[in-house]
């Protein structure tokens, strides 16, 4: 009998909502150790899916460089472009961490029902390269989150249950 998603999804799920800020948003990611949350509306519905990719690629297009040495963005040199931390440096800083999820979700979200056996939660996740499935019911309320880590304790926990034969 297939391990079904409702079986090792995480619950209750940390989510937030369209008009959280990328401040709150990324210290909610820290706290958690989260790569990426699920957005859901007044009612509980999955309405799009945010991610530390996201938020960084949209960090480095308002700050108009690459962020690969973040310590350089604020730093005058004549190697780098800088953003001068003592005007524009500030706004540029205040407008990233006011800007809300909205403007950056992923609107188009895979997500599973309780129902959904493992093995297709982990085929969609492979054949879309995503890191989590939220898992909704049947009014597209969000009801818990399956992430990689989730699939791989539920092949430790159920080695028995996959045979090579």
């Amino acid at each position: 009998m297939a391990i079904l998603a409702k079986e090792i999804m995480t619950t209750p799920v940390v989510s937030v909502t369209a008009d959280t800020t990328l401040k709150r948003t990324a210290e909610i990611l820290d706290e958690n150790c989260f790569s990426g949350l699920p957005v859901v509306d007044e009612e509980n519905k999955l309405i799009g899916i945010v991610s530390e990719t996201d938020i960084w690629r949209y960090s480095q297009q308002i700050i108009g460089q690459p962020l690969r040495d973040p310590h350089q963005v604020f730093t005058k040199s004549k190697d780098v472009l800088h953003v001068d931390i003592t005007h524009r440096g500030i706004e540029v800083i205040e407008l990233v961490a006011s800007t809300t999820v909205e403007t950056l979700m992923t609107t188009e979200v895979i997500s599973v029902s309780e129902d959904t056996p493992v093995y297709e939660v982990s085929k969609l996740m492979e054949e879309n390269g995503i890191n989590r499935i939220p898992v909704v019911d049947e009014n597209n309320q969000l009801s818990g989150v399956i992430t990689r880590a989730d699939l791989i304790s539920a092949m430790v926990k159920n080695w028995d249950k996959f045979t090579l034969d």
